[in-house]
């Protein structure tokens, strides 16, 4: 965090609240959001931070939520419009998950986003603001992104490539060859979110909210950052074949490196075309099957061989095993 952000909770958030709620502060676990918690704060900047109560105590708090507004009001160096100070309950933590993680020790992992995942991970080499409790060590120490199950991993990233080749690069092209330019801008941004994430995914790390995608891939380790050079292009870029050819570009990059470090076998890479939607859309739709039963490939051999004794075509025993015709 910056010196103007530290002076502003030190000498005015804290010292408020000391003053007039001074009975909350054992129980409370206060985090510093945003830009501002990131220390890449600027003239756009707005403040956020949160302030989590166990919920009985928060029921009994609401002048706390009302004065704190006021003390934003009177005091905020940021821009007053967004800035805020909330103050929630813990059964909130998390995406609501954060007090049950502390009181089993059992991490829903498929019920919590990755954005979340990322505010509360990010700022492990800092200390939290205030947490006598211990709260937020505990839950960054138990949602690690190394505690992260090896299949969801796999899953997050097979949707990412999924979402750049099926949802982006296949409708931008299509969208260009049509001529429709202002359409083709909706996948684009979807296709460049897409890739900044496939980013993270390789690297097992956590990815932020969107606009803190560009400021947070420039912190990943090599050779991933690298692209970094291949991304100010695509930014720089002003026609349509240039910017599909350099997201290509950084496409097969993703691609070799996921070979090579065997992240996700179950996708076949030779066989997802970026311009062939049947082909690739296949592809995945397997990959996704072997992902939530390894014995998918075994039960499709032996529902092909029921086909082929059936008198039908090949390409018939996707339909053959929808409508359990054997």
């Amino acid at each position: 965090m910056t010196e103007k952000s530290i002076n502003y909770i030190n000498n005015i958030v804290m010292p408020f609240i000391e003053e007039r709620h001074s009975d909350v502060l054992p129980v409370a676990s206060i985090m510093i959001l945003g830009s501002v918690g990131l220390g890449i704060d600027d003239e756009l900047s707005d403040f956020e931070a949160v302030i989590y109560l166990p919920d009985d105590i928060w029921k009994q708090n609401g002048l706390l939520q009302i004065n704190l507004d006021k003390c934003l009001l009177e005091t905020n160096l940021w821009r007053q419009g967004c800035s805020i100070i909330c103050v929630h309950p813990l059964s909130w933590m998390l995406d609501g998950k954060g007090e049950k993680i502390l009181a089993n020790g059992d991490v829903p992992w498929s019920e919590i986003q990755m954005e979340s995942l990322y505010g509360l991970f990010v700022l492990h080499n800092q200390p939290v603001w205030h947490d006598p409790k211990g709260r937020f060590a505990k839950l960054r120490e138990m949602t690690a992104p190394d505690k992260m199950p090896e299949i969801l991993w796999k899953k997050a990233l097979l949707e990412k490539i999924k979402v750049f080749v099926s949802d982006g690069i296949h409708e931008i092209r299509r969208c260009v060859d049509r001529k429709h330019i202002l359409d083709a801008h909706i996948p684009l941004g979807d296709a460049v979110k897409a890739l900044l994430e496939i980013g993270f995914m390789v690297c097992r790390q956590y990815y932020p909210y969107r606009k803190h995608l560009s400021w947070a891939f420039s912190r990943l380790p090599l050779p991933i950052r690298e692209l970094g050079s291949s991304f100010d292009m695509l930014s720089a870029a002003t026609e349509w074949q240039e910017r599909m050819g350099t997201m290509e570009t950084i496409y097969n990059f993703y691609k070799d490196y996921i070979i090579s470090n065997d992240l996700l076998p179950e996708l076949d890479f030779n066989r997802v075309d970026l311009i062939e939607m049947p082909l690739h859309d296949n592809e995945f739709y397997i990959a996704e099957n072997i992902l939530a039963n390894p014995n998918w490939r075994i039960e499709q051999d032996a529902l092909m061989e029921k086909t082929l004794n059936a008198g039908f075509e090949p390409e018939a025993s996707r339909w053959v095993g929808w409508w359990e015709m054997m």
